[in-house]
């Protein structure tokens, strides 16, 4: 069983193209446990209500472009040893009572000829919480020690990741919850030129099980936003929520609305957006899409934010017992602007990705991968920008 997979919530740059790929989903990603049945995600497969889960993952990759310059490109051979452990007891999907899962993994990352650039990062989550009949509550953490170049600012970055959200979901009635939660996320960078940030909010939210296969909800969320040595930015955001599945193959789940921002120079309204669709027509073939559009803030450029929009989209086909081949790819924009101090428009950049690969199962528990990864950025932002290609072989093997 996948135990671990980087969070979504602790991304703090461009997503479209990253450094390095998600290998693992597990259930700490799941969506926070609710006394109202959800639709069932196709994806996940069985999952084990307690045990031990460890795992290992061995890449080496050819990267002509390791951290994403746009003048100064170089090549490296890259070593990656990868250990997992996790560990899970009640079922968080049941109303049975509590659970408690945790995972920890870390990234041994060693390069053939810059040996003062090896690193070990480290990524590590947990949640734990009571689910009843009326009622729900969960406390989830996450951690990650990372230290690869982003897009947002064009070269290696060192930083902590914190994020920690308590959730209580209370059902009043037949069909309808009632969800409160409250939570925080902090990015801290180890080079002083880059900015720190903060995030703190609340959030209220209804969910009803109009069907068996269809989940609806409304959210409000609200909160402020802190940059180092910048003036806090207050947010409102007002979404709707559908998770659909028409049938047995098909998942839709999709999260809308706006987003009222208030900074130093002024407000803003904008559309945000979380949606994904998986579909898997056989047992042979899956397919995914996946699509967002939200707003945060540079750790590059001072006083400037981002907006996100971007779609990623895959298909994996089983050829034969043993083989499967894959294809994903993404398109993304950043836009930035001046929100705070004086400034124009900041500049956009334009990120796409193309991975193709083939894997091979020697067994439920071995497996191989061969890979070949190409992207690139267009940004019209002085000094960034870059054009990357890595191909490698990537073998995952879980006890």
């Amino acid at each position: 069983m996948a135990i671990f997979s980087v969070a979504a919530g602790l991304a703090c740059a461009q997503e479209a193209s990253p450094v390095s790929q998600p290998v693992m989903r597990g259930s700490i990603d799941d969506p926070p446990p609710s006394p109202l049945v959800a639709p069932r995600d196709p994806m996940m497969g069985e999952t084990r209500s307690q045990g031990l889960d460890l795992g290992v993952i061995i890449s080496g990759a050819y990267d002509d472009n390791i951290f994403l310059s746009a003048n100064d490109a170089k090549s490296d051979f890259i070593g990656k040893v990868t250990p997992e452990i996790g560990y899970s007891k009640g079922d968080r999907d049941s109303q049975e009572g509590g659970y408690l899962k945790i995972a920890y993994r870390p990234t041994g990352v060693v390069y053939a000829q810059g040996s003062a650039d090896n690193r070990i990062d480290h990524e590590a989550k947990a949640a734990i919480g009571v689910v009843g009949n009326k009622a729900a509550v969960d406390y989830s953490v996450a951690y990650a020690k990372l230290g690869d170049a982003t897009p947002d600012t064009g070269r290696q970055a060192d930083r902590q990741l914190f994020e920690h959200v308590v959730r209580i979901a209370w059902v009043p009635r037949e069909k309808l919850a009632l969800e409160v939660a409250a939570g925080q996320s902090i990015a801290d960078y180890a080079d002083k030129v880059l900015l720190d940030s903060r995030e703190a909010f609340g959030e209220v939210a209804l969910r009803y099980a109009y069907s068996p296969k269809t989940r609806l909800g409304l959210a409000y969320r609200g909160g402020r936003f802190e940059v180092e040595d910048m003036q806090d930015q207050r947010f409102q955001r007002l979404t709707g929520k559908i998770e659909w599945q028409p049938r047995e193959k098909i998942r839709v789940e999709l999260e809308a609305g706006a987003e009222k921002r208030k900074y130093a120079n002024g407000s803003s309204v904008t559309p945000v957006l979380e949606g994904r669709i998986d579909w898997s027509p056989s047992e042979k073939t899956n397919y995914f899409l996946t699509a967002y559009r939200r707003e945060t803030a540079s750790a590059f450029s001072a006083g400037q934010n981002y907006r996100l929009t971007g779609a990623t989209a895959g298909v994996s086909q089983k050829i034969g017992e043993k083989w499967t081949a894959h294809l994903e790819g993404g398109v993304e924009s950043a836009s930035y602007r001046q929100v705070e101090g004086i400034g124009g428009d900041a500049g956009k950049d334009t990120l796409w990705f193309v991975r193709p690969a083939i894997s091979y199962r020697f067994t439920e528990e071995l497996g191989l991968e061969i890979f070949y990864r190409v992207s690139s950025n267009d940004s019209n932002r002085a000094g960034f920008g870059y054009d990357q290609q890595s191909a490698g072989v990537l073998l995952e093997y879980k006890f």
